[in-house]
């Protein structure tokens, strides 16, 4: 069961870069993350109204759902939208493959248990970021473009910025019972939703509403509920299930996913180097997978 809930997951977080560049193709980056982001909100705004979930949080405990909602909802969807405007979301999805290397480093200094420091996974991650730096490496070099690598710049925060939020999610809202799961995610999502829709209203003009084709539109409710909404709950259950560092392990085979929703909808091929870049990252995965006792 864990196996499919990973593969879920993996699809979901692959397939939004691809959503995410339909997206700013057409709307300002930061309109576009607000619309993202308000599309899962509606989504569990319905989700746990059904549901008749209790939703409301104390006060004091309102950093909580802040914090991860910054850190894995606002954070790295506003730095996706802006760095996805100069590179293919195959590039988006490979930087998205680094946040098992991050989440290590993270979940070695603030975990223990299972998600403690290993040298077995210390290698993982090392031969992952050869990986990783093999596929981008063509993006960086070939003809110098600056816009390019800001964007690449811009996915790399996008990794850190996963990679912490997984690592304090388990911290500071799965070890947490002081604030229900359902509570946690709406304030997420509600903090989130708020914050862009004043700084996309401060520096981007309103998009006009021919933007809005039939693309954009299934765009921003893949990326908002398919690959936001749907992936949350997922990560979440595979976190309690693996730990924040295994759990993180996942996203190697985004960038397979984003490379392939990319070749059939765009038509970009991998380069070669990308392909090999792969191929050293399913090397480092079967060294990161394997479970650690807890002590």
């Amino acid at each position: 069961m864990s196996y499919l809930l990973a593969f879920c997951l993996a699809l979901c977080w692959g397939t939004a870069f691809l959503a995410s560049k339909n997206m700013v193709e057409a709307l300002p980056p930061y309109w576009s993350t607000f619309f993202r982001v308000l599309a899962g909100f509606m989504f569990f705004v319905v989700f746990y109204g059904v549901q008749r979930k209790n939703l409301k949080c104390p006060v004091k405990e309102l950093w909580r759902p802040w914090t991860i909602g910054f850190l894995l909802i606002l954070f790295p969807f506003a730095a996706i939208s802006w760095g996805q405007r100069f590179v293919a979301p195959t590039i988006g999805g490979i930087f998205n493959g680094t946040v098992p290397i991050w989440s290590f480093i993270a979940g070695a200094i603030l975990l223990k248990g299972v998600d403690r420091f290993t040298w077995r996974r210390a290698a993982g991650v090392s031969v992952g970021l050869a990986g990783l730096l093999c596929t981008v490496w063509p993006s960086l070099s070939i003809g110098h473009d600056k816009w390019a690598m800001y964007g690449c710049a811009a996915m790399l925060l996008m990794a850190w910025s996963y990679s912490l939020g997984n690592v304090l999610t388990k911290k500071i809202m799965v070890d947490n019972q002081s604030v229900s799961l359902e509570a946690n995610t709406f304030h997420q999502y509600l903090f989130s939703a708020v914050v862009l829709l004043v700084v996309a209203f401060v520096a981007e003009p309103f998009p006009a509403t021919s933007a809005f084709s039939p693309k954009v539109v299934l765009s921003i409710l893949s990326a908002g509920i398919f690959s936001s909404a749907v992936a949350f709950l997922l990560m979440v259950a595979l976190i309690k299930r693996w730990g924040a560092t295994r759990m993180a392990s996942v996203t190697y085979f985004t960038p397979v996913v984003a490379m392939g929703s990319d070749i059939i909808a765009r038509g970009r091929m991998p380069s070669g180097l990308e392909l090999i870049g792969l191929g050293i990252i399913f090397v480092s995965l079967f060294l990161i997978q394997k479970p650690v006792e807890a002590k």
